[in-house]
């Protein structure tokens, strides 16, 4: 459903915007002179911002250092090719999208503020964040299954980052087996024993001229 904002509606107006954190949701929404914006929800406030949704969602995941398109093919690549998958915008921030992103009307919502929910009726659902309610043309059943799509994206990237740390080893004494000097780089493997265990470690380092 799109919404028509009436000019006795006096809120604040803003050009540009980057989600954030404590941002909930980014709804449609017509001015009064007919044009696509947006009302950004945030945990306790609303304001509208004069961008789509999928504009803002765009020029977020840039300012954060990738893009939608990409966003979309590291989540498929996570849960498989699945229709409207959820995104990674930055840092424990998951938002997924309740239409499709070719869509007008296309609503995203934040994983993090996603919680209560409550069906109001077999086709509708009333989201629930701070003092706002937000009433999705979806079942609660479709809704749940997109919030937890989010949050098991979430996790396989937790779990990976998880196993990348886990696979660093401590700087420990460690004994140079092999040393490479180029006029850009130096490059140096060499073997310690953390733990009891002897394992062998490669190191480059990238000089600055």
């Amino acid at each position: 459903m799109i919404n028509r904002l009436g000019d006795s509606q006096k809120e604040e107006v803003r050009e540009d915007y980057i989600i954030k954190s404590f941002t909930a949701g980014l709804l449609p929404w017509i001015d009064h002179y007919g044009y696509l914006v947006t009302r950004v929800v945030e945990e306790n406030d609303f304001f509208t911002v004069r961008k789509s949704p999928l504009h803002i969602m765009q020029e977020s995941l840039l300012h954060y250092g990738h893009d939608l398109d990409g966003a979309i093919k590291a989540a498929k690549q996570a849960l498989g090719n699945i229709h409207m998958p959820p995104v990674k915008v930055c840092d424990n921030t998951y938002w997924f999208p309740i239409y499709s992103k070719e869509k007008e009307h296309n609503i995203w919502l934040s994983s993090n503020h996603g919680n209560y929910s409550i069906a109001k009726n077999r086709k509708e659902t009333n989201l629930h964040i701070g003092n706002h309610i937000i009433t999705l043309e979806l079942s609660k059943r479709a809704y749940d299954s997109k919030l937890s799509k989010a949050r098991t994206l979430e996790k396989i990237h937790h779990q990976r980052f998880q196993e990348l740390y886990e696979d660093a080893l401590p700087e420990t004494e460690a004994q140079i087996i092999k040393e490479y000097q180029h006029p850009y780089y130096r490059y140096t493997q060499f073997h310690q024993e953390p733990n009891n265990k002897k394992r062998e470690r490669q190191k480059m380092v990238f000089l600055k001229y």
